[in-house]
């Protein structure tokens, strides 16, 4: 009994793993609780890492397991998605950042391995509902207290903020709803949608909010049809005038937030003008917004509301929007095709997997999901559970070397990814603890600035660093490199301040200039551009500057921005003004 018994784990264990689902509830538990201090980025990283190893571990099962063929039905659904995909990943291919074309890659062998599997999805969709009623309660236990959150909001499960949280909740909600109208103890299922309604709720995501009402909605509309058919004009009218209502209350409900987003839609909308069909290229969003900001809030087509509300964007808040401006009309197109083979699927609409797909798409007017793994992998699982209704054209056989050679590169270029984040992290460590870099973290910096992995805030933290010990000319040189691919204010404004240290009195001028109109709302580029009229004794400009310190409109008060008027009060008091 006691040989049988390990005998029997074994071969349970290695089922398991060969029917792919204990690497499914891998990639569900690292792309979606997976957080630790190991990097200097702790929201995205830990999890993007997780989701490559979790595909790595999908293809070395299936590797392992010869007698069965990895084999891939060319059909309208997987033909769309491969050349979408391929071309994001050949877009991606000819940037410094690497690690993008890796996960567009691991994505795309992800769906190929879904796609094959042979085994019910029920398993899978269990696996999911859980995972839902565990991150609600995480973010339960947050908003009472018993778990504290190194962040702003009160609720924020393991992600950085409300949006993560709340995007994760919805994919995850239809699988539980559907499991609520099925089986067994319904009522306690359902009371388990009611927790996730409520977590959301609490987390103060409007989009989650509205995605629910939609999902909900939708669902009982399309399970319960037979019943209101008679009524169906009464039930879709009721429904359509609750679905705007809330949409209004939610505006209204934070309505400075709402009119930001729709000035950065405005910002956004001029960004693809001039490469409308091919786009700016993968990752110039952050590169390019704050620049077309500055020269749209400078402009007579601003108004003071605007001014007030910009600030530092490095998303639109809209992933179609996204797609346009950097992938252009090229990449919509491919989406649209990808659309039409989704709903080209023999799948019923009140399915989970399509409902999971309807809240993404929803979600996606209004925040930025597709940041987060958690978001790709469910995406991609959602995508590859959808059946065609046509006969496939051929059927594709992957042998396994090739598999093993893309599972190998993958390995490789995320091994070297890790190694260099954790040396970031190490050395950043050391910096901090000595309040500044040493000749020997100089070094370390040096050499990784030489293998740099494509993070641009890498650069951002080495020019930091270099500004800090006072190399203000290499420090430039970093800033100037970082702002190919991430141009903000606090960029523009460490630009400036090292122009100020150098006597660079004009660069830095137009820095200062640049950063002000990108967030007219600040005090420091005032401050900045009074302190270099000062030195270089030119009274009537900094006259000007500081009467506009002393009468400028405070959107927050704080004791920097009294501490910048008071400074402009003493110049003037010194000029007898």
């Amino acid at each position: 009994m006691q040989i049988q018994i390990p005998s029997f784990i074994f071969c349970k264990l290695r089922q398991l793993f060969s029917d792919g689902i204990l690497p499914f509830a891998f990639l569900v538990i690292a792309t979606l609780f997976l957080s630790a201090d190991w990097f200097m980025d702790r929201s995205f990283l830990h999890q993007n890492m997780g989701f490559i190893s979790g595909v790595v571990l999908w293809g070395g099962i299936c590797i392992g397991n010869w007698k069965r063929k990895i084999e891939l039905s060319i059909d309208s659904l997987s033909m769309s998605f491969t050349v979408f995909m391929g071309y994001i990943f050949v877009r991606s291919l000819f940037t410094p950042q690497y690690m993008h074309s890796v996960y567009i890659g691991s994505g795309w062998i992800l769906f190929v391995l879904m796609r094959h599997r042979r085994n019910s999805i029920e398993t899978f969709n269990s696996i999911l509902a859980v995972a839902g009623i565990l991150q609600a309660l995480y973010g339960l236990l947050q908003y009472t207290g018993y778990i504290e959150t190194q962040s702003y909001f009160s609720v924020i499960g393991s992600f950085d903020n409300p949006a993560g949280f709340a995007a994760s909740i919805v994919l995850c909600y239809p699988f539980l709803l559907c499991h609520s109208s099925n089986g067994k103890r319904k009522t306690l299922k359902f009371m388990a949608c009611i927790l996730l309604i409520i977590s959301v709720i609490l987390s103060g995501s409007r989009a989650g909010i509205l995605t629910l009402c939609v999902v909900t909605l939708l669902f009982c509309v399309l399970r319960y049809r037979k019943l209101i058919h008679k009524r169906r004009i009464l039930f879709i009218s009721g429904g359509a005038l609750l679905l705007i209502g809330l949409f209004i209350g939610l505006i209204y409900l934070k309505s400075a937030s709402a009119s930001g987003r729709v000035l950065i839609w405005k910002v956004s909308a001029g960004l693809c003008k001039e490469h409308i069909i091919r786009g700016n290229g993968s990752g110039s969003f952050k590169a390019i917004y704050m620049p077309e900001q500055a020269g749209y809030l400078s402009s007579s087509r601003a108004d003071g509301s605007d001014r007030m509300l910009a600030g530092n964007t490095n998303h639109p808040f809209n992933e179609y929007l996204l797609l346009l401006i950097e992938q252009g009309f090229i990449g919509i197109a491919l989406f649209l095709l990808l659309l039409v083979a989704v709903f080209r699927s023999n799948v019923p609409f009140d399915t989970p997997a399509l409902l999971a797909i309807v809240s993404i798409a929803i979600f996606s007017c209004f925040s930025y999901p597709f940041k987060y793994a958690f978001v790709w992998f469910m995406t991609i699982y959602c995508l590859a559970s959808l059946n065609q209704p046509e006969v496939a054209l051929r059927t594709i056989h992957f042998n396994k070397p090739f598999l093993l050679i893309i599972l190998f590169i993958l390995c490789f270029f995320s091994i070297k990814n890790i190694i260099f984040e954790r040396t970031w992290k190490r050395i950043s460590l050391v910096a901090e603890k000595n309040n500044g870099l040493l000749d020997n973290e100089l070094s370390v910096f040096t050499k990784l600035y030489d293998e740099w992995n494509g993070n641009p805030y890498f650069l951002y933290n080495y020019a930091s660093e270099l500004k800090n010990v006072e190399l203000y000319k290499q420090s430039v040189n970093i800033f100037l490199h970082c702002e190919s691919y991430i141009n903000t204010y606090d960029l523009q404004m460490q630009l400036a301040d090292n122009y100020y240290q150098m006597e660079c009195w004009e660069e830095a001028e137009r820095r200062y200039k640049l950063a002000q109109c990108m967030c007219p709302s600040r005090f420091l580029p005032l401050q900045g551009l009074l302190r270099i009229y000062v030195k270089s004794d030119n009274c009537k400009l900094a006259e000007r500057v500081a009467l506009e310190i002393i009468n400028k409109r405070i959107k927050i008060p704080s004791y920097p921005v009294a501490i910048i008027q008071e400074e402009a009060r003493n110049y003037l008091r010194k000029k007898n003004i």
